[in-house]
């Protein structure tokens, strides 16, 4: 195939996996995947949504070129480890790699304490991923705001935002405390101060496809502490799922994006997608006058108004930015 028709075919995506995050890079073939949504069975019950794996599959994917995980919730993590079982993975990146024992996942389950049920999903996912990455010899590396990605011939680079090396250590050695002692009582309280923290922790990045640009906030709440690394945007994925902190005043005043994309599902759980998010990214469109939209992940129906099912809405990176619907059948 030749090099222009690849370039055709470089696209993003935002996928409807309900209430979660997948984003998928396609060159050709090829694909990078940020985040998995969830991989419960009533999420996808939902008409639009469609699991990760699946759409990749759709997509005519064959080789996802790398995976990224941005932090250890369920509904991020989720999807990941049925995808890596289906598809080849190249290369794995994320904060903080580090093994866990099954038999502390399966203690910890059968012992809860805390509120700490949904994290511990995330977690029994996250540790059957890492083995199946293992099993299979794919390259696993830690990234922080000290590294810069470059895939495709240097026509995608993703550069993660914030949080640095050391931090991402200290993580690290909390999560492999809790695990290595974890019939202490205290390691639910050690799991539990860690999932309230973890989306301070995500890996937000700034992603270029060829020369358009891409803010991907993840569920990175505390974006402001780091807003001098924040860059003018083409489109903005607004933080936490649209919740009450998902819009704060730099992201906007800095990116001046022409897009917005929320991850939320249709139910707006969680108060995500709250109407007074979405109508100031509106305004903000309407103010600035760009012609542009705001897109709900779990609603592209309402901004496709088709009879049949839209699972995703992806922009076309190679010529002037253009956004299309992907109908599920």
């Amino acid at each position: 195939m030749s090099s222009e028709n690849q370039e055709l075919k470089m696209q993003l995506y935002f996928v409807n996996v309900g209430y979660g995050e997948s984003i998928v890079i396609k060159n050709a073939e090829k694909a990078i995947v940020i985040d998995g949504g969830p991989d419960d069975k009533e999420t996808y019950e939902e008409k639009g949504t469609i699991r990760l794996h699946e759409f990749l599959k759709k997509i005519e994917i064959t080789t996802i070129e790398a995976m990224i995980l941005t932090h250890l919730h369920y509904d991020h993590v989720g999807g990941l480890y049925k995808a890596a079982s289906c598809f080849p993975v190249k290369n794995f990146y994320t904060g903080l790699i580090t093994e866990i024992a099954p038999q502390a996942v399966s203690y910890i389950n059968e012992n809860l304490k805390e509120n700490i049920s949904t994290f511990m999903r995330g977690i029994s996912i996250y540790e059957k991923l890492l083995k199946t990455l293992t099993q299979n010899k794919v390259t696993c590396c830690e990234i922080s705001k000290e590294d810069r990605l470059s895939f495709f011939d240097g026509q995608v680079q993703i550069q993660t935002l914030g949080i640095s090396k050391d931090a991402l250590l200290k993580r690290k050695n909390m999560l492999k405390k809790a695990f290595l002692d974890y019939q202490n009582p205290d390691s639910q309280k050690i799991l539990l101060k860690f999932d309230k923290s973890e989306n301070l922790f995500s890996l937000a990045q700034f992603v270029t496809v060829k020369n358009r640009s891409f803010m991907l906030t993840a569920d990175q709440s505390g974006i402001a502490r780091f807003a001098d690394e924040l860059q003018r945007s083409n489109v903005v994925k607004l933080t936490h799922h649209g919740q009450i902190d998902g819009m704060p005043p730099c992201l906007i005043d800095i990116c001046k994006p022409s897009f917005f994309v929320i991850c939320a599902d249709i139910n707006r759980t969680y108060n995500s997608a709250r109407p007074e998010i979405v109508a100031a990214a509106q305004d903000f469109l309407n103010k600035e006058s760009i012609a542009g939209k705001v897109f709900i992940t779990g609603m592209l129906n309402k901004s496709f108004p088709f009879n049949k099912e839209v699972c995703a809405v992806g922009f076309d990176c190679t010529k002037d930015l253009t956004y299309f619907p992907v109908i599920k059948n």
